[in-house]
C-alpha cells in the first residue's frame, strides 16, 4: 500500500474514532435531555391532576377553569391515578394500573419519584391537602422523544459516513500535496545513472525533513561519484602498472623464440622475466593486502602503543639497515603516557614505516625529522622530509591505490605503500593530511586520538 493511501486511512481512521465519541455524547446528552424535559412534563400533568381534583373548592371559577383546560390537554397514552393516605384509588375511577403499597410509601417519602413501568415513563408526585394527604401518579409513553432520538440517530449516522468520506478524500489531497517533495525526489532519483552521478537532487526551501533527506542523498552520491573517480582511476592505474611488466615478459618471450639462443642469452631473459614476474606479485600482494586490512584490526587484538617507542623502534631499523639513514625525533612530552593509542601494533608499524620509507626515498636518503606534540583534543605526528615534493595537483590523488604522481615515475613503486596507510589510520580514527612545496620537502600529519576503546 502507497504511503499516500496509509496516510489517508490513518487519518480517516482518527477521525472516525473522534467523531464517534463526540457523536455517541450528543446522542447520550440529548436523550438524557428528552428524558428530563419528558419527566419535567409528568410533573406538571401530576399537579394540574391533583389541582382538578383537590382544589376546585378553593381556586376561583376562572382559574379553576384555565387549569381544567390545562387537564384536557393530555399526552398521548396518558394515565393518572390518585391515591388518598389508605391507599385507596379516589377521584378517578377508571385506572389502568394498580400500584402496590411499596411505591406509594417511596412516593411519600421521596414526595416526587421518577420511575420506568414496562415501556412507559411514570412519575408520582406526594400532594397535602385540606382534605387529606394524597397520592398522585401519572405515567405515559414518550412517543415524540422516541421519534425525536430515532431522527437524530440518523442524521448522526448519515453525518458520521458523510464525514468520514469527505476526511478521506481531503486526506488523499493532503497527502499528495505533502508527498509532493518526495515524489519529485524518486523522479529525479530513478535519471540518476552511474554514467551521470554528478547530477544532484533539488533541494527545497522549507528546511525540513524532506530537505534534509535531499541533502543526505546529495551528500551520498557526492561520495558515490567519489567512489567511481577513484574506481576508475584505480582501474586505470593498475591496468597500467599491470601492463608494463606484462609487456616485457610477452616481448621477451616472442623475441627469444624467434631465433635460437646461447645459454647465456636464454639466462639473461629468464633473469628478466623472474624480474618482471616478481614485479607483479608485488603488485598483487599489495593490491590482496589492501582488500585484507579491513579484517585486520578488532577489540581483541588491539593493545595500548606507545608512540614514542615505536618511532624509536623505527629509528633504529633504519639505522641499522644503513648507517646513511636517520630518523631525528623531537617534541617528546614528559609524560609517556599522553603518547599512548589503542591498536594494531603490527599494522600501525606498517602505516608509519611506508611514510618514512617514502621520506627516505624520495629525498635521496636525506635525514627524516619526526615531531610528537600532544594537545587536549589528541596527539599529533609530522614527518617531514626535504626531497623532491609533491604538486598541489597531485596532493589529494597520492593516497588513491597505484596512483603515482608525475615526478615519482623515476623511484621504485607502485603506488600502494600510501592507500594502505591511510586505511590502517582510518581504521585506528586518525586522519593523516599532506603539506608539501615541489622541490623542498614533504610533511605528513597524522591526528589520533587519545587511547581508548574501538
Amino acid at each position: 500500500m502507497k504511503i499516500r493511501h496509509r496516510l489517508s486511512l490513518q487519518f480517516t481512521l482518527i477521525s472516525g474514532i473522534i467523531l464517534t465519541v463526540v457523536f455517541v455524547l450528543i446522542y447520550l446528552l440529548s436523550a438524557q435531555y428528552i428524558q428530563n424535559s419528558f419527566y419535567k412534563l409528568l410533573q406538571m400533568r401530576a399537579l394540574v391532576t391533583a389541582q382538578v381534583y383537590l382544589e376546585k373548592d378553593e381556586l376561583t371559577k376562572k382559574k379553576f377553569l384555565e387549569i381544567e383546560k390545562s387537564y384536557r390537554e393530555r399526552i398521548p397514552d396518558e394515565f393518572s391515578n390518585i391515591y388518598d393516605q389508605h391507599n385507596q384509588a379516589v377521584f378517578i375511577e377508571k385506572t389502568r394500573y394498580n400500584w402496590p403499597v411499596s411505591l406509594l410509601e417511596t412516593i411519600r417519602h421521596r414526595e416526587v419519584y421518577r420511575f420506568r413501568f414496562q415501556e412507559e415513563s411514570g412519575l408520582g408526585i406526594y400532594y397535602p391537602d385540606n382534605q387529606g394527604d394524597f397520592v398522585v401518579i401519572v405515567t405515559a409513553r414518550n412517543t415524540a422523544g422516541i421519534q425525536q432520538l430515532q431522527y437524530l440517530l440518523w442524521i448522526l449516522i448519515v453525518m458520521f459516513f458523510a464525514a468520514l468520506l469527505i476526511t478521506f478524500l481531503m486526506g488523499q489531497w493532503y497527502a499528495s500535496r505533502a508527498l509532493e517533495p518526495i515524489k519529485s525526489i524518486n523522479r529525479q532519483v530513478q535519471k540518476i545513472r552511474s554514467n551521470n552521478l554528478h547530477m544532484r537532487v533539488q533541494q527545497g526551501l522549507n528546511k525540513d525533513e524532506i530537505d534534509e533527506l535531499a541533502t543526505n542523498f546529495n551528500g551520498l552520491l557526492q561520495h558515490l561519484e567519489q567512489a567511481f573517480d577513484m574506481q576508475r582511476s584505480f582501474v586505470s592505474n593498475a591496468s597500467h602498472e599491470l601492463r608494463t611488466p606484462l609487456t616485457t615478459i610477452i616481448g621477451e618471450i616472442e623475441v627469444t623464440l624467434q631465433n635460437s639462443r646461447s645459454r647465456e642469452e636464454y639466462v639473461q631473459t629468464l633473469g628478466t622475466l623472474l624480474g618482471e614476474s616478481e614485479k607483479l606479485k608485488i603488485i598483487t600482494d599489495g593490491l590482496l593486502q589492501l582488500t585484507r586490512v579491513d579484517a585486520n584490526l578488532t577489540e581483541a587484538n588491539s593493545e595500548l602503543i606507545r608512540l614514542d617507542e615505536l618511532l624509536w623502534e623505527l629509528a633504529e631499523y633504519w639505522r641499522h639497515k644503513s648507517l646513511q639513514l636517520h630518523v631525528q625525533l623531537s617534541g617528546l612530552p614528559e609524560d609517556a603516557a599522553l603518547l599512548c593509542i589503542r591498536g594494531n601494533r603490527s599494522l600501525m608499524t606498517l602505516a608509519l614505516q611506508n611514510i618514512i620509507r617514502n621520506a627516505f626515498k624520495f629525498s635521496y636518503n636525506r635525514d627524516v625529522s619526526a615531531r610528537l606534540s600532544y594537545t587536549g583534543s589528541g596527539i599529533t605526528l609530522s614527518v617531514s622530509d626535504r626531497g623532491i615534493g609533491i604538486a598541489a595537483t597531485d596532493t589529494e590523488k597520492i593516497f588513491m591505490p597505484l596512483y603515482r604522481a608525475d615526478n615519482a615515475h623515476p623511484f621504485d613503486g607502485y603506488g600502494i605503500g600510501l592507500s594502505m596507510t591511510q586505511k590502517i589510520l582510518q581504521l585506528h580514527k586518525a586522519t593523516i593530511t599532506v603539506s608539501s612545496v615541489l622541490g623542498q620537502g614533504t610533511t605528513f600529519n597524522i591526528f589520533f586520538t587519545p587511547a581508548g576503546k574501538f
